[in-house]
């Protein structure tokens, strides 16, 4: 349960949205609307990277000052909360971490990941990386149900139940919209960043983090989850969830954790 003095601050995937929180239905979407979703551009300044997750940092403790924070990061989020996390320090009550994007130095995890292509064009250099992403948008802005629906063709596990699902495809086709078309210069600095190694900074966190995993995901595998609750001081205690993909260890985590 999460203390009513306590702000939870939602980091959401990439792409992702605040969609996210409402694409499996109105019921667990409830259980969810106390979260903040943390607005990640404006912690650019002119497009520039560097310093992003203590810029990020400073917004986050202008808007919440006093109150202790409850960190919760999706995928990509959950890299994004982390690193933020260390410049919060003790302000960070707890931090939950679904489906986590840990360090790709951690180990080999590249070719087990459905984004890999992504990936591998940002370890490329910006370029190549700019030249995907530009791509991606002009696919978002013509057809972004489409490219959902391709997204999820493969999907695994309790999330094919997920790739049927209208109002699922709907969501995630916001999402594309807002992480490549309104929001593209932070999804590609977080990216950048991302592939970089950061191995170093989870030494130093010290805040109580909890993992939940979904055993069949092939987005972020379950070995990456095992492999960050491993490099992490605390110890994490990872949760794995039986027949869960990506987005289906999500909705497990709103229906039974967020309320």
């Amino acid at each position: 349960m999460v203390g009513s003095d306590c702000a939870v601050l939602y980091f959401h995937g990439l792409p992702g949205s605040q969609a996210e929180l409402c694409s499996f239905g109105p019921a667990i979407a409830a259980n969810a609307r106390h979260f903040h979703v943390v607005a990640r551009t404006d912690a650019l300044v002119d497009g520039d990277s560097s310093g992003y997750f203590s810029r990020l940092a400073e917004q986050i403790e202008r808007q919440f000052a006093g109150v202790a924070l409850h960190l919760a990061g999706f995928s990509l989020g959950a890299a994004t909360a982390l690193r933020v996390a260390l410049f919060l320090g003790e302000r960070v009550a707890r931090i939950d971490l679904v489906s986590p994007a840990a360090p790709l130095q951690l180990g080999d995890f590249l070719g087990g990941m459905a984004g890999a292509p992504v990936f591998r064009a940002a370890l490329a250099g910006r370029w190549p990386f700019a030249a995907l992403t530009l791509v991606q948008a002009q696919v978002a802005r013509l057809a972004a149900q489409k490219m959902a629906g391709a997204l999820m063709a493969k999907a695994k596990g309790e999330d094919r139940a997920l790739a049927a699902d209208p109002r699922f495809i709907a969501a995630l086709a916001q999402s594309l919209r807002h992480s490549l078309l309104e929001q593209r210069d932070s999804y590609q600095a977080e990216i950048r960043a991302y592939v970089g190694d950061w191995r170093a900074d989870l030494a130093l966190m010290h805040q109580p983090v909890r993992i939940w995993q979904g055993s069949a995901d092939d987005w972020t595998p379950p070995a990456m989850a095992e492999a960050l609750a491993a490099a992490l001081p605390t110890r994490p205690q990872v949760t794995m969830l039986p027949g869960c993909s990506h987005f289906s260890a999500l909705r497990h985590y709103l229906s039974e954790r967020a309320a």
